[in-house]
């Protein structure tokens, strides 16, 4: 027979004085220290893009546009401030891109660009809503402004016959037909050429179109970032998504017919986005915008500051296009500005930073991948050869090729990683690692004393791969970054998981909390419950100490001394103390107490793991003695690491003779008594004096003449009345010093 146990403890239950702290890389990887990688909102380090900037000629400070051309390296960009739209020429094989062409717009910035089927471009922008159409040769061939301030999206139909316009300032949905915009003269009002009033909402800005899986246009507003359904023309809008605050950036439908959005919301009016501009136009009139050509406004957008975005993101998934909306995935500190298919799921370019972020509707987990080096990814377009694209960004403007088929340098590296205290750095563990070779794997940490983000960090070291965890030796510090590098071609399966990266903490000296020497004559009645009986002094109330609850076994531990009773016993002298080691490290304690006329030092208490005792004080002759208390770390810490620490603590006297005393007293005219009491003792402080008369009636003085009861000679003065006295013919007075001894002598009073 077998016998199986169960539900036993852990052979080896001590808590260990190492540690260890989880290392998430989707938290902690710096996304432009990623190359060739992807992060999982899981934490798993897989297979990613390779992101390279292109070198060119950007013309414009500010881009805000992308639009693709006939073929896959060309397309034209909208910009500001000076209102151009850029034709823009790709050699992504070299690496640069050339700005062939600049097309004058009448506005200051050109938010949109749109190809309609024939070649032409339809552009909008800001400040004065200008509705601008370029014909093939890259001439302005008509142009209308809109009563609002900004156009920032333009929707073609398919035929090329049709487009929808949204503004800002207020938020307008207009319906243009193409062919009499071309038509009409310049000087018709807006209905005659074409552009008719289709919907209105009272957000302040339509900042985003597209159509739903009926044909209906979808409108994401800003600054409320609802999102909206046009049905009808003139009819009122369906609101299929609501929300408190933000913008909706970018609307997609998919396959399936479901509708997603991105919604980000970004606190504060100092933001990138013109959604939240404070210096908007004011909206013209409608017969004043047709018959004015005015001169270029100045621009009202500055280049984006680099200050760290602070707002939040989500992608939003509404099922078959208007179910009630869920969030598929949300981010802090990250903006998402469009939607882009690719492969399974959806890249999400934004910034305000230079993060690619993405999304995998088949492992619902979040995705981080390679950042640029500008602030702001405002586009994202498809270029030839499957798993390429085009990335556009401002602050500063350029454009960057991200590839997920091309092998390239893979790395990624982490941000600071506290670990709270000065350690000796172990070894860094991956919980499980997929097709991977570990020794195809370079893995570097370097380590920071201090808590600065770029000065005092030592070198990077090589950690060496043994026993599955990889370890740099003789590495120390608080903040600890960790680089890894993989080859660069690699299979899309391989996976790391998070790691968890092992320390010691630095020894440090335990530390003495609170020393207290309870009066003489107590004795203390330790309870093995914190429950005291309600007519008990205890020791909590004494020192002035309340117990608290809590589970923590060493903190039980206190509560129930604080609890116990403190009864009078003669002779009896209760020492407690409280003490803390900041790496929890177990301690003992020795106390000892010595003459202050002798160098011996006697030990009263050794190596006890109590943090109180008594003792019998009149085992010690009379005098002051010194007091100290010796910490001492004890195991699990390895012996050759222990610490020990003395502390100096109060004097301790011990004082066994009563004091000496002169009492006297005057009648005075009336009938009262003056009583005089000197009262001296050579070790301890005179506590007070107690006359006791013989007909009952007592009388305690704990103030004496000078007002201050401070000294071991005082002297006590007291009037009794006559009334007081009666019939009492003689006095006991008695005389108590701190250390509870007492002396007495009798007056005859008659």
């Amino acid at each position: 027979m077998v016998a199986v146990a169960v539900g036993l403890p852990p052979l080896i239950s001590t808590e260990t004085l190492s540690k260890s702290q989880s290392v998430s890389f989707y938290q902690k990887a710096v996304p432009r220290d990623l190359e060739g990688l992807a992060i999982r909102s899981d934490g798993r380090i897989i297979a990613g893009p390779v992101l390279r900037e292109l070198a060119g000629n950007p013309v414009a400070p500010l881009w805000w546009d992308w639009e693709s051309g006939n073929t896959p390296a060309s397309g034209w960009i909208g910009s500001g401030p000076d209102g151009q739209i850029l034709r823009v020429e790709l050699d992504t094989a070299g690496g640069v891109f050339e700005v062939t062409d600049q097309i004058e717009t009448p506005a200051s910035h050109v938010f949109v660009v749109k190809r309609l089927p024939d070649g032409r471009l339809l552009a909008g922008g800001n400040p004065e809503g200008h509705l601008v159409l370029i014909n093939g040769e890259g001439e302005v061939e008509q142009s209308a402004r809109l009563p609002a301030d900004s156009v920032f999206d333009i929707l073609v139909a398919a035929d090329g016959e049709t487009a929808w316009v949204a503004t800002g300032n207020p938020a307008l949905l207009f319906r243009v037909d193409i062919g009499a915009f071309t038509q009409a003269p310049a000087e018709a009002n807006l209905s005659d050429r074409g552009i008719e009033r289709w919907g209105a909402v009272r957000d302040r800005n339509l900042r985003t179109l597209a159509f739903d899986q009926a044909g209906r246009v979808l409108a994401g507003s800003a600054p409320s970032g609802n999102l909206y359904r046009f049905d009808l023309e003139g009819s009122p809008p369906i609101i299929l998504l609501d929300h408190e605050s933000g913008e909706i950036t970018d609307i997609l439908l998919t396959p399936e017919g479901d509708v997603l959005a991105t919604l980000v919301d970004a606190k504060g009016t100092a933001r990138r986005r013109v959604m939240q501009s404070s210096q908007v136009q004011p909206a013209q009139p409608e017969q004043e915008t047709e018959k004015q050509e005015p001169a270029k406004a100045p621009s009202i957008m500055e280049a984006p500051p680099v200050e760290k975005f602070s707002g939040r993101s989500e992608l939003i998934k509404l099922p078959g296009g208007d179910g009630l909306p869920e969030t598929l995935s949300a981010r802090n500190n990250l903006a998402m500005y469009r939607i882009v298919p690719f492969a399974q799921g959806y890249l999400l370019p934004g910034g305000d930073d230079g993060e690619l972020a993405g999304y995998d509707p088949v492992a619902r987990r979040a995705l981080t991948f390679a950042a640029s080096d500008s602030a702001q990814l405002n586009d994202m377009a498809p270029l030839a050869g499957a798993g390429r694209f085009l990335l556009m960004s401002n602050n500063p403007a350029n454009l960057s090729i991200i590839d997920f088929e091309t092998p390239g340098p893979r790395r990624v590296q982490t941000s600071a990683i506290d670990l709270q205290t000065s350690s000796h750095i172990g070894s860094l563990r991956f919980n499980r690692l997929r097709e991977i070779d570990p020794d195809s794997m370079k893995v570097e940490l370097r380590a920071n004393r201090g808590r600065d983000a770029v000065e005092g960090w030592s070198p990077w070291v090589e950690a060496v791969h043994q026993d599955g965890g990889w370890h740099a030796e003789g590495l120390t510090g608080r903040m600890v970054q960790v680089a890894i590098s993989l080859p660069d071609a690699i299979s899309e399966s391989v996976e790391l998981d998070q790691a968890k990266l092992y320390f010691l903490p630095q020894n440090r000296r335990p530390v003495l909390r609170s020393f207290r020497l309870i009066s003489p004559n107590f004795a203390l009645r330790e309870r093995a419950s914190g429950n005291a009986t309600a007519t008990s002094l205890t020791l909590g109330q004494v020192i002035g100490s309340t117990p608290k609850t809590n589970s923590n076994p060493a903190d039980q531990r206190r509560q129930a001394l604080l609890s116990s009773p403190l009864v009078p016993e003669t002779g009896a002298q209760v020492v407690t103390w409280t003490t803390s080691d900041p790496d929890g490290d177990n301690l003992t304690a020795t106390f000892s107490v010595r003459h202050e006329k002798s160098e011996a030092w006697k030990d009263l208490l050794v190596d006890s793991e109590s943090d109180w005792f008594q003792f019998d004080r009149r085992t010690l002759a009379e005098g002051v003695y010194f007091t100290r208390l010796v910490l001492n770390e004890s195991a699990p810490r390895a012996e050759s690491d222990r610490r020990s620490v003395t502390f100096s603590t109060d004097d301790l006297v011990i004082d066994l003779s009563p004091p000496t005393l002169e009492a006297e007293f005057t009648e005075l005219p009336g009938g009262n008594f003056v009583f005089r009491v000197d009262a001296v003792d050579s070790l301890s402080l005179i506590a007070g004096v107690r006359l006791v008369f013989n007909n009952g009636y007592e009388l305690t003085l704990v103030h004496p003449a000078d007002g201050i009861l401070d000294s071991r000679r005082e002297t006590f003065l007291a009037e009794v009345s006559g009334r007081d006295v009666g019939t009492a013919t003689e006095v006991e007075v008695y005389v108590e010093d701190a250390a509870a001894n007492v002396a007495s002598t009798r007056l005859q009073l008659k």
